[in-house]
């Protein structure tokens, strides 16, 4: 994939800076209080819609793209960092953790719709799979998988309607190592489970479906065909060599595309004493996995970067996002004059 000569801060207009220096910082703010400072949007109109037409043809635009998870499990938020309204105008699409939404989350949604940023939930196979066993455990569940993964999936598939697309978690076991009773009941569970995703996007065809996972672990699917994208799961690896070789394996499977491939980056803990989540070594796994992203590969498209934990990344003391940012404009660095 080309990498698009514009990015996102090479088009945000400079009177627009300008105005955005009146915003108010908002460590503090309680969703109680009601006053409101005048927007940019209020302050001058016109040349807030010329940066949002600006804003929507950099996303429409071939560059590399980029996915954050976002935890909207507060439904009364404190703060705004809860609020995927104020995640980076330079981002593609919002995951959203919990598909169940409150009412400020639909209003946060159709705002950053108008700033051509999209909206996904997750479908996790492995989700549904350990709640089914927890349960059984408990005593509280007593159907087979199978039936309780049908009943899951279309809880949630009824849940799609104020999404732009869904990401489609399957992680699984490799076959490989399976007998063939194992094999067996792991395709038909598979099938299952992509079949109700595969039919969702057929009736939805203005909609996107990605995928996220390990595709050696599928058993003669199809489905990575039809994703827009295939989100590898690199957010766990301790050095960014580690990331070419987890795309290189992906490919050892059948029916791998190679011209979508997304790898995950995780940004770093809260917890302050944790120094291995986020970090490459000593080195912030998110610039790195950037730096990656942007050198040329001829095996494989190296479409973009997926962001886990991202809204640990608002708390900074000089930048909301600073490192969501950087990470940005590392692979979509403004045109050199």
């Amino acid at each position: 994939m080309k990498l698009y000569k514009k990015s996102f801060k090479g088009i945000a207009l400079a009177a627009f800076s300008v105005l955005a220096l009146s915003a108010c910082s908002d460590w503090t703010d309680s969703e109680s209080i009601k006053l409101k400072e005048p927007g940019i949007d209020e302050q001058s109109p016109e040349l807030y819609a010329k940066y949002l037409k600006n804003l929507r043809e950099y996303k429409n635009s071939d560059h590399k793209i980029v996915y954050g998870w976002f935890d909207n499990s507060e439904k009364v938020p404190f703060s705004r960092g809860q609020h995927m309204s104020d995640v980076p105008d330079s981002l593609d699409v919002i995951i959203a953790t919990t598909p169940d939404l409150a009412e400020f989350e639909l209003e946060d949604i159709a705002s950053v719709h108008e700033k051509g940023t999209k909206v996904f939930y997750s479908i996790s196979y492995d989700n549904i799979l350990k709640e089914h066993t927890d349960k059984v455990k408990e005593g509280t569940e007593t159907s087979a998988f199978s039936a309780y993964l049908s009943a899951e999936l279309n809880r949630l598939i009824a849940l799609e309607a104020p999404f732009d697309g869904i990401v489609a978690e399957y992680r699984g076991s490799n076959p490989i190592y399976m007998s063939e009773a194992d094999k067996a009941e792991a395709k038909a569970n598979q099938d299952t489970f992509f079949s109700v995703m595969s039919n969702w996007k057929s009736a939805n065809s203005g909609k996107q479906l990605v995928f996220q996972g390990y595709p050696a672990n599928l058993i003669g699917q199809s489905v990575l065909s039809s994703c827009d994208h295939i989100i590898l799961i690199t957010n766990d690896v301790t050095d960014v060599a580690q990331l070419g070789i987890e795309a290189l394996q992906a490919l050892m499977a059948d029916g791998v595309p190679a011209d979508r491939f997304i790898v995950s980056a995780s940004t770093v803990s809260l917890d302050t004493t944790d120094k291995t989540t986020g970090y490459y070594n000593a080195l912030r796994a998110l610039s790195e996995a950037a730096y990656w992203v942007t050198e040329p590969s001829a095996e494989f498209t190296k479409a973009g970067l997926a962001i886990e934990n991202m809204q640990n990344d608002y708390y900074n003391a000089t930048n909301t996002y600073q490192y969501v940012r950087e990470a940005i404009n590392i692979m979509n660095p403004a045109p050199k004059k």
